[in-house]
């Protein structure tokens, strides 16, 4: 039986941490998992875009994801990335998630791939983990319309939520919830809470953003379930100078600002979007806009 029946609110993503060898730093990626835990966050997803999939090798994904699912200790849901390079591989990474007990799976298609290719990966992966089953409709990677999606559930009864991120991303949230929104639990947006209030007035209930502010993006969707439009918004717009500024290197420089990481190291070069001194800065001074909203893992000095 599942640990968790119904998925929504704000899943952080965690980045992946690496060490001085470019190694996998486990330590931090379980650091990462324990402050999505304590910090009021709704679940975690591990790697997708944000966790920088397309450069993990297969065994030592598989063996973080044990070392994910073994600090979470079913505090919260773990939602297993398996998007990759090919099919065959999108489906090796569903089969390893059924055995270590993930509890869901969430894919996009491979790159160059089209809307048949993606629809066929879907109802494969169905066959090799037979737990819920969210897809991922990214616009670079085989995205499929609204009545795709809906054929597709009608094939594949496993695909329990969608992670809609088409752009423009509120307009087809509402697409896909006029479509689908009775056939499925969540609809989840995307773009790193960007758009959370105009997505959830259009029918998603959860967002899937980046987990170093994750934790007050969840008390966004908090306010707003408790019919505190104007409170979410509030802090929403708070939030956004931030957001809009979001890269690998915020990423990380913010979780080690918030005691989760020790590394900030980067498995490709950061070039022009690594942060200098100007810009710690000036994230200094957004941050204090939102400040007295942290309970947990205060931000630290630059």
């Amino acid at each position: 039986m599942a640990r968790f029946n119904h998925l929504k609110g704000v899943f952080g993503l965690l980045p992946t941490p690496y060490s001085e060898d470019y190694d996998i730093l486990t330590p931090d990626l379980r650091a990462a998992a324990d402050f999505c835990c304590r910090s009021g966050q709704h679940g975690i997803v591990w790697p997708v875009m944000v966790g920088e999939f397309y450069f993990l090798g297969e065994e030592e994904r598989i063996r973080n994801l044990d070392a994910v699912l073994e600090t979470v200790n079913g505090r919260l849901p773990v939602v297993f990335g398996c998007s990759g390079i090919s099919v065959p591989q999108v489906l090796l990474f569903a089969r390893a998630a059924q055995k270590a007990g993930a509890d869901a799976i969430i894919a996009m298609s491979p790159a160059r791939t089209n809307a048949a290719i993606a629809m066929e990966m879907f109802q494969r992966m169905a066959d090799a983990y037979d737990g819920p089953i969210i897809l991922q409709n990214a616009a670079t990677y085989a995205p499929l319309n609204g009545e795709q999606i809906a054929t597709l559930l009608e094939k594949v009864p496993g695909i329990e939520y969608v992670k809609e991120e088409r752009p423009p991303g509120p307009k087809h949230i509402a697409e896909v919830q006029r479509l689908v929104g009775d056939r499925v639990k969540t609809i989840f947006g995307g773009f790193g809470g960007r758009h959370m209030p105009d997505e959830l007035r259009r029918g998603a209930n959860g967002c899937m953003p980046a987990c170093e502010l994750a934790d007050l993006l969840a008390k966004v969707i908090e306010s707003w379930w408790a019919g505190d439009q104007a409170g979410a918004r509030d802090l929403h717009r708070r939030l956004l100078p931030l957001i809009v500024l979001e890269n690998h290197p915020f990423m990380r420089y913010l979780l080690k600002r918030r005691g989760v990481f020790t590394s900030t190291i980067e498995r490709a070069p950061a070039g022009p979007e690594g942060l200098d001194a100007e810009d710690k800065r000036e994230l200094s001074i957004l941050l204090e806009a939102v400040a007295n909203e942290v309970t947990s893992f205060p931000f630290g000095a630059e």
